[in-house]
C-alpha cells in the first residue's frame, strides 16, 4: 500500500466510482480504520492494516455467495465493492439491527483461546449488551455455519436496537 492517508484513500477510490467521501459525517472509527458515507449512499471503511481489510473482505464474499444479508433478525451489510491497494471495502449503510465489522473475524478456524479467556469474553459480553447476550451469541453461532468466527462482539459492531426478541433495561 502506498503512503497516502485514509483521506486520500478514500478520495480517490470514490473518484474512480463518480462519487465522494462525506468527511463531515464520520460514521465509526476505531482500530481497524475509519467509515464514510458517500454521496453514492453507501459507506466505505479504509483499514489501517491489511490483515483486518483480508478478514473483513473475506467475511462480506463468504456472505455474499451464499446471499446472505440477515441472520437471526440482524441487518448484515451488503458487499459493493472493494480495492485491494487501497484496503477499502465499500458496503450499503444499514440501520438497527444489525451486525457490522468483521475485521477481527477469524475465516475457517476457529481461535484457540484457553477456557479463562472464554469465561472472561462471556461474562463481559453479557454485562455488555445488558441482557440481549443470547440473542447476540445466537447470531453469531450462527454466522460459523459459513466459517465465519466473529470475535468482535460488542454493542456498536452488533446493534440490538429494533429487534423484535431485544429487551432493554
Amino acid at each position: 500500500m502506498n503512503e497516502l492517508t485514509p483521506e486520500e484513500r478514500a478520495s480517490e477510490y470514490c473518484e474512480k466510482r463518480d462519487s465522494r467521501p462525506d468527511f463531515d459525517n464520520l460514521l465509526g472509527t476505531g482500530q481497524e480504520g475509519s467509515v464514510w458515507p458517500t454521496t453514492n449512499k453507501t459507506a466505505i471503511k479504509v483499514f489501517d492494516r491489511e490483515q483486518n481489510f483480508n478478514s473483513e473482505l473475506g467475511c462480506y464474499e463468504i456472505l455474499a455467495e451464499h446471499g446472505v444479508f440477515e441472520i437471526d433478525g440482524f441487518t448484515i451489510p451488503h458487499l459493493i465493492g472493494s480495492d485491494r491497494e487501497l484496503l477499502i471495502v465499500e458496503m450499503t449503510i444499514v440501520a438497527p439491527p444489525f451486525i457490522l465489522d468483521f475485521g477481527k473475524a477469524y475465516i475457517n478456524c476457529r481461535p484457540d483461546f484457553d477456557d479463562s479467556v472464554m469465561e472472561y469474553y462471556e461474562q463481559e459480553r453479557t454485562e455488555m449488551f445488558e441482557g440481549n447476550w443470547d440473542l447476540v451469541d445466537s447470531a453469531v453461532s450462527s454466522l460459523e455455519q459459513f466459517g465465519i468466527f466473529y470475535w468482535d462482539a460488542r454493542p456498536g459492531n452488533i446493534d440490538c436496537r429494533n429487534h423484535p426478541l431485544a429487551t432493554f433495561k
